[in-house]
């Protein structure tokens, strides 16, 4: 394991091994305990408790009852798939949404604040949820570390501007579609740069 309190800075715990899974810096299938984290971080077990309790639910590791934790395989086919399932949900999310929300979402300023205000218009807890959590993880992780920003914000405008009343799924799965692909790509660019 690497020596994580020398390459992140800051962070809490659970922010700095949700970025260090997210690029690659811990591999996935190494087993590790709760003490080699800490003791990689430079903190107490704590932290590093509660950090694996997010980090499960995020996805990025598994549990073992021998008080180990593994890192997922955040594969290529995952990460496609995170995101189509991503377009999914969002496209469920919009056929619900009354005329005045579509008018809403078409003049959002950033992609955060489009996929921000998809989740608070999400009725079903469980839903809202997955969605935050593709949200602030790993679209997150995307936009801030992409080093072709103008290309994914290029294929969100194309993916806004089919976002109208009434509601064309014939055109917006599509351009869901691309979207996904292209953050997908992204993603795995950055994984292997870093």
């Amino acid at each position: 394991m690497i020596e994580l309190r020398k390459k992140y800075k800051s962070g809490s715990a659970a922010e700095i091994l949700c970025e260090a899974i997210l690029n690659g810096d811990i591999p996935a299938g190494i087993a590790m305990t709760q003490n080699e984290i800490a003791s990689s971080l430079g903190t107490s077990r704590m932290p590093v408790r509660e950090a694996l309790i997010v980090l499960e639910y995020q996805g990025l590791i598994e549990r073992y009852t021998s008080q180990h934790i593994r890192v997922s395989n955040i594969s290529d086919e995952y990460i496609r798939e995170v995101f189509a399932d991503m377009s999914v949900l969002e496209v469920e999310v919009l056929k619900c949404l009354p005329d005045e929300k579509l008018s809403a979402l078409s003049s959002c300023a950033s992609q955060q604040e489009y996929h921000r205000l998809l989740c608070s218009n999400v009725n079903a807890p469980f839903r809202r949820k997955v969605l935050q959590v593709l949200t602030e993880i790993y679209l997150a992780f995307v936009l801030g570390h992409s080093q072709d920003v103008k290309k994914i914000d290029a294929v969100f405008v194309n993916l806004l501007q089919s976002v109208r009343f009434p509601l064309d799924l014939g055109v917006i799965r599509p351009c869901y579609a691309v979207y996904s692909e292209v953050l997908a790509s992204e993603f795995m660019k950055i994984r292997r740069s870093e």
